[in-house]
């Protein structure tokens, strides 16, 4: 099977070669020296090889290092010209935004909708789970992301709250259990997760994982399936799926979340910070 290698990786080794480290490459790409690290760590497990000998921050390049050098050069150096030869009449800036699963039904057609109207922007969505595009922001490979937050977790970038629901199916209630709450949770890490958890612990209510799911489509689908309760925003609960929560249902408040509109790249790069002021003061005003 093909393996391609992910030419943001590519550019972030050639710079560590070029600008003698990794602080000095980060401040060029405008990426955190972690990023760049985790980028260099990305390369090398694909590699199978060691393209550096790490003393402390001194980074000296091995000889596969120096083989991959040369071949990294040519496909930077081929990438760019091709950018440049069709950049010539009409330049288009290309800016990737992730959008948390939970939320991008709320938002995407929005933001598709303003950003079709910048000139010389064409955007990129990627959609997942919040965490995932969490590490893909800081390691340079998404330009914005727009995701869910623990309340008062940030303290900038906040542009909404949104409640947080225990939800069902409308076959079952908190009392068809009454020793231990099957509750339905993304498997890995997860906030929502966590708060399930904790939540219900400081209630001192018994609970146990009755499905793990790895994305909000099979997440539902247990929940339709009546497998038991999990946590998700107001604004996703559809179809056979309802709210369980007041006195009636003997289910504890979740507390509310922060959306969070985040861009390291922001008042650094021209074209992405124009399109995170447009989405503020057109989406999130």
């Amino acid at each position: 099977m093909s393996r391609n290698i992910d030419i943001v990786i590519l550019r972030s080794f050639v710079a560590v070669v070029e600008y003698g480290g990794v602080s000095k490459a980060a401040n060029v790409l405008h990426l955190t020296q972690s990023a760049i690290s985790q980028h260099i760590k990305r390369l090398e497990v694909m590699l199978n090889t060691s393209v550096f000998n790490r003393s402390g921050r001194t980074f000296v390049i091995t000889q596969s290092g120096e083989v991959l050098f040369e071949y990294a050069s040519k496909i930077l150096k081929t990438n760019d010209a091709v950018i440049n030869y069709f950049s010539q009449e009409v330049e288009e800036n290309s800016i990737s935004i992730g959008i948390s699963e939970h939320i991008s039904h709320v938002y995407l057609p929005d933001i598709l909708s303003v950003c079709s109207k910048m000139p010389n922007i064409r955007l990129d969505a990627q959609i997942g789970l919040n965490h995932g595009l969490f590490a893909d922001l800081n390691d340079g490979l998404l330009d914005v992301a727009l995701l869910i937050s623990e309340k008062g977790a940030q303290n900038k970038n906040i542009v909404g709250q949104s409640k947080v629901a225990w939800v069902s199916s409308t076959s079952i209630n908190r009392t068809d259990y009454p020793d231990e709450l099957p509750i339905v949770v993304y498997d890995g890490p997860c906030m929502f997760r966590t708060m399930m958890i904790s939540t219900l612990e400081a209630h001192n209510i018994p609970w146990k994982v009755a499905y793990n799911a790895s994305s909000i489509g099979d997440l539902k689908a247990a929940l339709e399936a009546n497998m038991g309760f999990s946590a998700l925003l107001s604004c996703e609960i559809d179809g056979k799926l309802e709210e369980k929560t007041g006195e009636f249902t003997q289910m504890p408040t979740l507390p509310n979340v922060d959306i969070i509109l985040n861009s390291p790249r922001y008042g650094k790069d021209p074209a992405i910070s124009n399109m995170v002021d447009i989405l503020n003061n057109h989406i999130f005003k």
